[in-house]
């Protein structure tokens, strides 16, 4: 098999990141070009520093975007509890784009334990802000992510519930407590659902 080469028609900007020659734009849909995970990469690799290569898989990532991630995690629980849900929402949406631009020789399960915090948080917000789908949207993320955690069902349930759709929550509950037979909020769930089955039966 013969290797291909194209020469993109790149040049770099002022602040040295590429953008494409016709329009000098990083993202140009009229030459077709996106530049951006360049750009991402290229910074990446600038905060290495003087080391300039990756760091060998055995050694730990800095802690410096760590503490960043749970500080914003930390702030949104924080406005969560006070009820500022509109604040919450952006703090654990920040977070998760913080988790999310790690560079991609670090762990990705830390990424993605990270985003799985991020995404129930955000769900629970949501939910509370009574936009149910993006509260949905969110939950089925973190089943997708994290299928045992019964966090991601419970909220899924939730969401289904509060659109009318009562045995889909039903059998979201049923899911969580498949993996954790103890888990309260699934039981809570689930008496919500019957209490919702019981109010359609005597309305119908």
């Amino acid at each position: 098999m013969t290797d291909t080469f194209y020469a993109l028609p790149l040049k770099l900007d002022d602040k040295r990141s590429p953008v494409c020659i016709a329009h000098s734009l990083r993202t140009c849909s009229k030459c077709n070009l996106d530049f951006s995970s360049l750009v991402s990469l290229t910074r990446n690799f600038d905060s290495l520093g003087e080391q300039k290569c990756p760091p060998p898989p055995t050694k730990p990532p800095p802690q410096t975007r760590s503490l960043q991630i749970n500080k914003l995690r930390d702030s949104g629980v924080q406005a969560f509890k006070i009820h500022k849900y509109a604040d919450a929402v952006r703090l654990f949406t920040l977070g998760m784009d913080m988790a999310l631009a790690r560079p991609p020789w670090e762990p990705s399960a830390l990424c993605r334990d990270e985003v799985v915090i991020f995404l129930a948080n955000r769900a629970a917000a949501r939910f509370m802000l009574n936009e149910y789908p993006e509260a949905l949207a969110d939950a089925e993320a973190v089943v997708e992510l994290k299928r045992p955690w019964p966090k991601g069902h419970y909220w899924k349930g939730k969401a289904l519930l509060a659109m009318g759709r009562v045995e889909d929550a039903k059998l979201s509950g049923e899911l969580g407590l498949m993996y954790n037979a103890n888990d309260n909020e699934c039981n809570l769930l689930l008496k919500e659902v019957k209490k919702a089955q019981e109010t359609l039966k005597t309305q119908s």
